[in-house]
């Protein structure tokens, strides 16, 4: 490239063209020339998943036929994300006249289109060479898959991590998970997550009939982006049964209230059956009332 003076104006490159004529006379031409910056050569473009870290190899060539020390720098185009994480090396030798494959390791929480220019400077001569690289991250495979079995009525929790690699505070709300089965509950209501640092929300799963099945968990977040899980669910038959103890005089009444708790969140109707265990089907001593 042509060097600026103090004054910050081009410095052209001078030259002169010699053409003897057979004559005897010859042309002589006075040369001026300027060479701006290299144009930033485009890579072609990459995909990635996104909260996968992924290396991406970048072909870097000497045009020199000495070798050559670079100095690496790169920057995200756009606006600042604090969730895309570039990382390489900061310095690089090339042999002249050659090639060499450059590791550039690529991280995106969330899915979108990126591009990140890198440039290579040569920091004796001021000469570099400068790439611009598409990166197009698509959504996030499975995080986890997580078994839950409880028996019927009763709950099991299981607590999950959430990292937050940004440096500033991000809140997760209970109302950013979405899931499919009416048995799940996430907490807490919200979740506040400091910079550089991680915490857990808590699943719980009470299931209230006897089954098996798979369902999605998804939490979109507006700054961590989207996160899925897959829970295998499994509501087995109850451990115990409760009981009332009656004790009362022959020909008197004894009325007891048996209260349990309804965990559907529907209105739902009950109905009531008394029989006797030890004689199926004959005449029981006891009737219900429901209020």
């Amino acid at each position: 490239m042509t060097k600026k003076n103090a004054s910050d104006q081009m410095e052209p490159h001078v030259g002169s063209l010699f053409f003897p004529l057979p004559n005897g006379t010859a042309l002589v031409y006075n040369l001026n020339g300027v060479a701006t910056e290299p144009e930033a050569e485009a890579l072609p473009q990459e995909t990635v998943q996104a909260k996968k870290a992924r290396f991406i190899i970048i072909p870097v060539r000497n045009w020199l036929k000495n070798d050559q020390r670079f100095k690496v720098s790169w920057a995200v185009e756009g606006d600042k994300d604090q969730t895309t994480f570039v990382k390489g090396a900061n310095m690089m030798d090339i042999a002249g006249d050659s090639t060499k494959d450059f590791k550039l390791n690529f991280l995106a929480y969330k899915v979108g289109a990126y591009k990140v220019k890198l440039t290579f400077l040569n920091e004796t001569s001021g000469e570099y060479l400068s790439y611009v690289l598409s990166v197009q991250a698509t959504e996030a495979d499975l995080l986890e898959t997580i078994e839950l079995v409880s028996p019927i009525r009763e709950s099991v929790s299981r607590i999950v991590t959430i990292e937050n690699p940004t440096d500033s505070e991000v809140v997760i709300a209970k109302s950013q998970f979405t899931c499919t089965s009416e048995y799940i509950e996430i907490g807490p209501e919200q979740l506040k997550i400091p910079a550089k640092s991680e915490r857990g929300f808590e699943i719980s799963y009470r299931p209230l009939i006897i089954s098996e099945q798979e369902v999605d968990l998804v939490l979109k977040n507006p700054v961590l982006g989207d996160f899925k899980y897959k829970l295998q669910l499994k509501g087995q038959a109850p451990t115990s049964q409760r009981s009332l103890a009656f004790r009362c005089a022959l020909g008197n009444d004894l009325v007891q209230a048996f209260k349990f708790t309804h965990f559907l969140k529907k209105a739902t109707a009950y109905t009531v059956k008394v029989e006797r265990l030890d004689q199926p089907g004959q005449i029981c001593d006891f009737k219900s009332e429901v209020p």
